[in-house]
């Protein structure tokens, strides 16, 4: 068995909220001392903001059976490259899991497998919410 570098980790929503919280905390702290965060770190404050707010704008648009694909796709910075775990899948179409892997089989969904665990696109996920939701206002 080989090691393996990490290259990426993922956090969900809840986390990356308490990590900018933890940072804005920190920041408050240092400036009595008339310290200041480094620029990596408030690189990575602003990176987990922005992550969290698209997170919490995709919710609420699965929440409102409405997927916000047609207005993503305008924007530059849109994430191409997103993906999301079996059960998040699932959620943002309100299937079961095994529906998600049912479409990742049969192609409907990209998928892909790392570490050891299945990860479904996001744009997918959302794309198909979109056309389910088109389907039942109908």
């Amino acid at each position: 068995m080989t090691a393996r570098a990490v290259t990426s980790v993922q956090i969900d929503a809840a986390d990356a909220e308490l990590i900018v919280r933890l940072i804005d905390a920190h920041a408050e702290a240092m400036r009595p001392t008339g310290r200041q965060l480094g620029q990596s770190v408030v690189r990575l404050r602003a990176e987990l903001a922005r992550a969290h707010a698209r997170v919490n704008a995709r919710g609420a648009n699965v929440n409102a059976n409405v997927s916000g694909t047609d207005r993503e796709q305008s924007t530059p910075d849109r994430d191409l490259y997103a993906f999301v775990t079996t059960a998040q899948a699932a959620a943002i179409l309100g299937i079961t899991p095994g529906g998600i892997r049912y479409r990742a089989r049969t192609g409907q969904i990209a998928s892909r497998k790392a570490g050891g665990r299945w990860l479904f696109s996001a744009a997918d996920a959302e794309r198909i919410a979109a056309e389910r939701a088109r389907r039942l206002r109908r």
